[in-house]
């Protein structure tokens, strides 16, 4: 049961008007239970007695200072009792994240009731001039509102700091924003990487499709046979893999994906990132060689029988060798049936920097190269937005505007020749 104090005002002929708390207790018989106290002249002072009676009820009468407890340790708290019962995986991954890697960092050594707007205004503000884009702010934010609202509700504050932040605006334009360099791959640079890893090798089935198809990392990982459709020449792009990391019973460990330590996890499907499903074409190239593939797969099952590695999906979308009534199929498998994660990527992209010498490649490059070929060759940017499954066309426009603006130079260049009086 989550406890709030509420209080209310009380009008009385000998005392004008009061305030009262009330919150909700243990239910006794089936039936409501409820502890209230007026008679308090103001509002803060009913919370603050409101406060002491709520902990000394859910302590057994021992006094404690909840508020004492350090804000890192709140959060911890909040997200077990607060928004586990209400919030995806996907989502409850995001906020640990960011929770971790940008909140505690900078307020989490501080005391819950010692942080005041200044201090989360000013990590906003902080944040900002580092260079984090406008969503990830406008997360933290977000994270900051919900968690000081359930700490106010619940009694843990009288007052509510999360009031009114504001996200500050991008006017220097001197801090970039944080995020990966887009990397554009040269036809030698992706010659040398086929070449590397030429068709056979593990890797070269997703090389194929992150240059070809322009997909993330989690949605390549994520194809099944039941996504393509070889006669219309589509792939339906429909979720993506994450990893969850649990701790596991003997009996967990034995089923899922050949993994013995006892705290590690599993992949399993999640929705597209911002809910991006769509279908999208394939070329020629990439169908020929799929259609190869799955045969080979076909082939292969058939050879090693029992000995093929085959995968099922949970209720809860884990991905599992122990048999349910939905197996997988992926695309990306080796020649036993093994299922190729998007770890191999992490090993690829160091062969890559290295033996290559292309520092700044990741798998998004791929992705990058993709829409950049497009985009010179003319295809329509709502296209390109809808094909890389970008949530607003505006994205799209900042992340190649540079190609814009040379394709709005060769334009203006048509237009005088077009116009000009020699012609």
């Amino acid at each position: 049961m989550k406890q709030s104090i509420i209080i209310r005002k009380r009008k009385s002929v000998k005392k004008g008007l009061t305030y009262e708390y009330r919150f909700e207790t243990a239910s006794i018989g089936g039936q409501r239970k409820w502890i209230s106290k007026g008679g308090f002249e103001d509002e803060q002072t009913a919370r603050i007695e409101g406060i002491k009676a709520l902990n000394e009820y859910n302590t057994c009468g021992q006094v404690t200072e909840p508020t004492t407890m350090s804000f890192a340790d709140f959060l911890d708290h909040w997200l077990v009792n607060d928004c586990m019962a209400s919030l995806s995986e996907n989502t409850m991954i995001n906020y640990r994240k960011k929770i971790k890697n940008l909140i505690v960092p900078y307020l989490g050594k501080y005391r819950l009731n010692t942080i005041d707007r200044d201090k989360l205004q000013n990590l906003l503000i902080t944040l900002h001039d580092k260079g984090y884009s406008y969503n990830t702010l406008s997360a933290v934010k977000g994270i900051l509102s919900k968690c000081f609202n359930y700490a106010y509700y619940s009694g843990y504050l009288i007052k509510m700091p999360a009031i009114n932040l504001k996200i500050p605006k991008n006017e220097n334009t001197s801090i970039p924003t944080r995020q990966s360099p887009h990397v554009y791959l040269t036809k030698e640079q992706l010659s040398a990487i086929f070449e590397r890893f030429p068709l056979g090798s593990s890797s070269y089935l997703p090389l194929m499709i992150g240059l070809h198809c322009g997909l993330r990392l989690g949605e390549t990982f994520a194809l099944t046979w039941n996504d393509v459709d070889f006669d219309k020449k589509q792939i339906n792009i429909n979720k993506q893999v994450q990893w969850r990391q649990f701790k596991r019973t003997d009996e967990e460990k034995k089923s899922s994906n050949g993994k013995k330590s006892e705290n590690c996890g599993c992949w399993y499907f999640s929705s597209t990132k911002y809910k991006s499903d769509r279908v999208i074409e394939i070329d020629d190239e990439l169908l020929n060689y799929m259609h190869s593939e799955k045969e080979s797969q076909d082939d292969a099952r058939v050879y090693f029988g029992d000995r093929y590695a085959r995968y099922y999906e949970t209720p809860k979308r884990e991905i599992i060798q122990q048999p349910t009534e939905k197996e997988i199929r992926f695309l990306c498998v080796r020649e036993n049936g093994t299922y190729i994660t998007p770890r191999t990527m992490q090993h690829t992209s160091r062969i890559i920097h290295n033996d290559l010498n292309i520092k700044d490649f990741d798998y998004h490059s791929l992705r990058h190269t993709h829409a950049t070929v497009l985009l010179e060759k003319g295809a329509p940017l709502k296209y390109i937005q809808q094909r890389l499954g970008h949530k607003k066309i505006d994205i799209t426009l900042n992340v190649y505007q540079h190609l814009t603006d040379n394709l709005q130079q060769v334009g203006t260049k048509v237009l005088n020749d077009i116009f000009s009086s020699e012609g």
